[in-house]
């Protein structure tokens, strides 16, 4: 449902409403709010995003970090000389996870 919304606004984004800066806290906010009843929370999404990474065994773990926002203290711009990962690279590995 959400996404053919977003394809009738003609926007890129599932909900783009809150696709603005801090927007992700409001999203996440009324997200848990409505998931509540479920015993549920937004932050699950996460974890299971970052299993299904783990699962593939074959996905470098900065590449990982870099698209979940976790890592060992660094960012892709803490590391001299090193522009990162494309937002292809990252799409890649999305849509190998894809269900």
């Amino acid at each position: 449902m959400l996404h053919t919304q977003a394809k009738q606004l003609g926007s890129p984004w599932l909900l783009p409403q809150y696709a603005k800066e801090f927007g992700s806290c409001a999203c996440s906010a009324i997200l848990n709010k409505n998931l509540r009843p479920f015993e549920f929370h937004s932050h699950m999404f996460r974890h299971a995003f970052i299993d299904r990474l783990k699962a593939r065994n074959d996905i470098p773990l900065p590449l990982a970090e870099s698209i979940t926002g976790h890592g060992r203290g660094q960012t892709d711009f803490a590391v001299y000389g090193s522009v990162g990962y494309t937002l292809e690279q990252k799409l890649e590995v999305i849509q190998k996870i894809a269900v």
